[in-house]
């Protein structure tokens, strides 16, 4: 139950991430410095979402 909840608190910082960082390489252009950070940023919550709620991960745990 409270896994369910953090994946989708998860998700949800992701997709607000995807929207910040269109905004910013709007306004500063794809190749500029905050536009590769908030990548960086979004690349890294992706990163956890992947480590713990795929579904690979969840077949391998329930061995």
């Amino acid at each position: 139950m409270i896994n369910d909840y953090l994946e989708i608190l998860l998700l949800s910082q992701i997709d607000i991430l995807k929207v910040k960082m269109a905004n910013i390489a709007k306004s500063t252009g794809i190749n500029s410095y905050e536009t590769l950070r908030c990548s960086q940023e979004l690349d890294t919550l992706l990163n956890l979402h992947m480590k713990y709620f795929s579904k690979k991960n969840k077949i391998s745990d329930a061995s």
